[in-house]
């Protein structure tokens, strides 16, 4: 059976300046059409790489259409790359005429005058297609689910770990889902709810394996979805965090139950975790989870146990910052640049540091420059000790990473890594890829809220101790520092909201 494959993935922070024109996907992304889907994908650990083996693997005839990404370091989106992704996956699903369809659509997209870019795609392709075949999505964790996603797709799955280290099982699942639609007679159904309740990123790590990667709140709401799934007649149910970066009426809380054809159980699964995630909104709270600046800085000097991890939470790239917070540079420095290694984007620094060429002394300003609420640039003078193109390939996706040009820049004991592009450093290569061995080191800094924690805590356990820094930026975890203006009020935190409130407040749990 043919079934068409492809997507569109943008974890939009638009608290962030710097439009995501097309000209930056196709340049500093991923834009493939056709059978590149396939060359590009196929073996990568990521979600498009599930689907490609999920569907070998059912047996089903692929035609791929198109993908396009780009990483999260920018921020609202411009229209035409909305409409040119709606229309090549709407036109290539129709021309091929498939038996089903099979998306990998992120969630969290924005647009500048487009709300929610991906139920515009979802639209344009049920426009194109008609409403009869059938139409499984795979989405990020992070999405922010708007309620007329059920109008056009049948079946919405998503991650359930943050780290997402299940990218590449859920592009499985949904293979086998639409197989099993086409095939057994299936009928899958999706009924969703979303409580008012915003969370930020640095305050939903949930992931198997080590009690070290949970956070209560999701934990124990991503726990009750996984028993509430192994109900009779239950195809998934997911627990959908959001995305509070993203200022849009869809931000917050999605509860989503996938269910074979039982609209009345879907409406029974989501209230109940609605009414769960509320009962626990108290722990998502900054307070819990954070630390000031130079007392992290300080404890990481004073640990007797090293390398101390030390996540950027208000630089996070992951999550939208342009990665040139200067919080934690500016930290060391006062300390007298202590034995640490981190990243800092500044493309101007880094060719001043190519000019200057290996051995040669650097003097200026670096960071800063591209967002105020990330810091002022911070003056440095040091040695450049390397070069490097910035190319290589993560091997936690097997996908091409590109820094553009780096050079590390040797302050004290301080190196500090310049680049020309933003990085979230989620894998150790970051810094192997530039001469620095993290196991070695008493101070690594991330610009990570919590993606790099499978590698340096669970997979390679690096960090004797991490600190979750309360460093500004546009990433930081407490949304009550931002100034939301199209956000869907009232909403926990930013709000009081009594229980009846907030039942009144859920969305879907009737019209969904």
């Amino acid at each position: 059976m043919r079934v068409a494959i492809g997507g569109f993935s943008h974890e939009t922070n638009t608290f962030n300046p710097t439009p995501t024109t097309l000209e930056r996907v196709r340049r500093d992304g991923v834009y493939v059409v056709g059978d590149e889907v396939l060359t590009y994908y196929r073996g990568t650990g990521s979600t498009m790489g599930g689907i490609i083996d999920g569907c070998d693997r059912e047996g089903l005839d692929m035609v791929p259409i198109f993908f396009a990404t780009h990483g999260p370091s920018t921020g609202a989106i411009e229209s035409d790359v909305i409409h040119d992704a709606a229309n090549r996956l709407a036109r290539g699903i129709a021309d091929a005429a498939p038996a089903g369809i099979l998306l990998h659509l992120h969630g969290a997209a924005a647009g500048k005058e487009i709300d929610d870019p991906e139920l515009h795609i979802l639209r344009a392709i049920r426009q194109a297609v008609g409403s009869r075949i059938p139409l499984v999505v795979v989405f990020d964790l992070h999405a922010n689910i708007g309620l007329g996603w059920a109008e056009y797709a049948d079946a919405i799955i998503g991650y359930k770990t943050a780290p997402h280290i299940d990218t590449y099982e859920l592009g499985q699942q949904g293979a086998t889902l639409i197989a099993r639609a086409l095939r057994s007679g299936v009928r899958p159904v999706c009924r969703l709810a979303k409580p008012p309740i915003l969370v930020k990123s640095g305050l939903m790590s949930m992931s198997a394996g080590s009690q070290a990667l949970m956070k209560p709140p999701m934990y124990w709401l991503v726990q009750r979805a996984a028993e509430l799934a192994r109900e009779p007649g239950v195809l998934d149910v997911t627990v959908a965090a959001g995305f509070g970066d993203a200022d849009v009426p869809e931000s917050g809380m999605t509860m989503l139950a996938t269910t074979d054809g039982d609209r009345a159980l879907g409406d029974r699964i989501v209230a109940e975790l609605a009414q769960l995630a509320w009962s626990l909104r108290s722990g998502f709270r900054t307070d819990l989870v954070l630390t000031p600046v130079e007392t992290a800085v300080r404890r990481a000097i004073e640990t007797a146990e090293w390398p101390v991890i030390l996540a950027d939470q208000g630089n996070n790239s992951a999550g939208g910052s342009p990665g040139d917070g200067t919080a934690i540079l500016a930290a060391l420095k006062r300390a007298g640049w202590p034995d640490a290694a981190l990243f800092i984007c500044d493309g101007d620094a880094v060719r001043e540091a190519a000019r200057l060429g290996i051995g040669g002394t650097f003097a200026g300003e670096i960071g800063g420059k591209l967002e105020p609420l990330n810091g002022d640039p911070v003056s440095i003078e040091g040695t450049v000790r390397l070069l490097f193109d910035g190319s290589f390939i993560d091997p936690h996706f097997s996908l091409p990473t590109r820094l553009g040009l780096a050079a590390v820049i040797r302050c004290g004991a301080t190196d500090v890594i310049l680049t020309e592009r933003p990085s979230s450093q989620i894998h150790p290569q970051y810094f192997r890829v530039v001469g620095i061995e993290p196991k070695t080191r008493r101070i690594i800094v991330v610009q990570s809220a919590h993606l790099f924690r499978d590698q340096f805590q669970f997979r390679e356990p690096i960090g004797r101790t991490i600190i979750e820094v309360d460093s500004p930026g546009i990433t930081n975890p407490d949304a009550r520092a931002f100034m939301y203006h199209r956000l869907r009020r009232p909403i926990f935190p930013l709000d009081d909201l009594s229980d009846d409130e907030a039942r009144r407040s859920t969305l879907g749990l009737a019209t969904a």
